[in-house]
């Protein structure tokens, strides 16, 4: 079987923790990350079926010393299939870059 050449402008780090999903026609749900990237992430959502082209705001809950703070960002779903979906950032900004870089910097790895 032929191997498909990795397409995405970045590497995806394998990281499992949980997110909270907020989309118009269910609300807020929780879902956990598979992996992460500058670019997008893909989630385990089942049962929940997504559909491409839905807007959702991903919100990260971070803890910080004695604190736990929350950051939004707001992404496309790109596919779902049977295992869960994709998502692609969008409205990217600096701030979101520097968020994301010390995240995935400090998430261990899943394995």
């Amino acid at each position: 079987m032929k191997q498909l050449a990795e397409q995405r402008w970045n590497p995806r780090k394998h990281v499992e923790t949980e997110v909270i999903l907020h989309f118009s026609e269910r609300g807020v749900v929780r879902a956990k990350t598979c992996d992460i990237s500058y670019g997008g992430m893909r989630l385990e959502v089942r049962p929940l079926m997504l559909y491409p082209n839905t807007r959702v705001r991903v919100t990260f809950i971070v803890r910080q010393a004695a604190e736990v703070v929350h950051r939004s960002i707001e992404a496309l779903v790109i596919y779902m299939n049977r295992y869960g979906c994709g998502l692609m950032f969008h409205g990217f900004d600096r701030s979101t870059f520097k968020f994301l870089s010390a995240y995935v910097e400090q998430q261990p790895a899943a394995g």
